[in-house]
């Protein structure tokens, strides 16, 4: 259980941050390179960070590539162009590996359960990773602006869970020393699982270097953040949601089931605040949101960013310009598409505290 005094965690934050050599990061994640929204995120948002999901995968089906290397050699060379303009406004950039672009998955099992585990077993995909990082790392090493290295998105083996993929903190520490080699400054970042849950952080090694920052994402409970997007086909979709919407707070059949409220939040994030305390290291939450549409999602976000807060951690809000279901520059109603005309409630939420940003 957590009942540990607040500013014990804010010297402990400190301590941590002091040592990885930046300020708090908070800021949004996107799915695209693109220069000019750095600008609108800026001057509309006051972030001061952008978690960049690196996806060569889905460029390269996108594109009507023939492998995925090509998709990610695409990134590369927008990369030095969008780091220029992170640079010029004062915007941290971490990059997160969110697909691995090894064509050795073309030929894994059409069972998404059982692709995870394929990628596991197949230690192919750590070696095309620590090239990926190793590229990465020459383009970065020498610039002087906040770059952070997310080195693989929510790690998950289904055979494993619910703990972290057990070959993971070994493949984590290999990336690591491969970044190192070339990169001996810039922060890692390092995604326990399994998963986006912090479920991992109860038995997970500390690995072996200096400024590594330890992650995972918030979603839960995902049966709040995430309804109304799945399991509505062939409905009355607006119809069919409105009469099962559900609150916050409220009861939910997440970890257990039960209710669901900030002091709940608490206690499904023990593991990685006792790691935090235990370890004296620094927390990111990479990735945290909810569907715009929710009831009091307002409410869900400003719980989530008040223990995060108070506990130091850095966050990037999912997301900015990528998908309208998370956007919060859209109007929070099921079944359509519309900027908003004036600020959401969400979006009150996050300006309130990206104006720490300027202090």
């Amino acid at each position: 259980m957590v009942f540990i005094s607040a500013a014990i965690f804010a010297v402990t934050a400190a301590v941590a941050q002091e040592k990885s050599g930046d300020v708090r990061q908070r800021g949004f994640t996107v799915d695209k390179m693109i220069p000019e929204n750095l600008e609108s995120m800026k001057k509309d948002w006051n972030a001061n960070s952008v978690r960049v999901m690196l996806k060569p995968n889905s460029v390269s089906r996108q594109g009507k590539m023939k492998t995925y290397g090509e998709g990610w050699d695409k990134l590369m060379k927008e990369m030095s162009a969008y780091l220029d303009k992170a640079a010029e406004l004062g915007i941290g950039v971490i990059l997160d590996l969110h697909e691995v672009p090894n064509d050795n998955q073309k030929t894994y099992s059409d069972d998404r359960k059982k692709q995870k585990t394929e990628f596991w077993h197949d230690r192919t995909n750590l070696d095309v990773a620590v090239k990926c990082w190793k590229q990465a790392a020459e383009l970065c090493k020498d610039r002087k602006q906040v770059i952070w290295y997310d080195i693989l998105n929510e790690p998950l083996d289904w055979e494993d869970f619910p703990s972290y993929v057990k070959v993971w903190p070994e493949w984590a520490q290999t990336m690591i020393d491969e970044i190192r080699k070339i990169d001996p400054e810039k922060a890692v970042v390092v995604e326990v699982g399994p998963g986006g849950l912090c479920w991992g952080f109860k038995d997970f090694p500390v690995l072996k270097g200096k400024n590594i920052i330890y992650s995972t994402h918030q979603y839960q409970p995902h049966v709040y953040t995430h309804q109304g997007i799945s399991g509505l086909n062939n409905t009355d979709l607006a119809k069919a949601y409105l009469k099962m919407q559900q609150k916050w707070p409220g009861e939910f059949s997440d970890t257990g089931g039960g209710m669901w409220d900030k002091a709940r939040l608490y206690k499904e994030l023990a593991p990685m605040i006792e790691f935090q305390k235990k370890n004296n290291v620094r927390i990111y939450i990479s990735e945290f949101g909810v569907a715009r549409w929710s009831p009091n999602s307002a409410d869900y976000v400003r719980d989530n960013l008040e223990i995060f807060e108070e506990f130091g951690w850095d966050w990037s809000f999912h997301a900015y310009k990528e998908n309208p279901i998370w956007d919060p520059e859209y109007e929070p109603v099921f079944g359509e598409n519309a900027k908003a005309k004036e600020t959401t409630p969400v979006g009150a939420v996050l300006k309130k505290y990206f104006e720490k940003n300027s202090k």
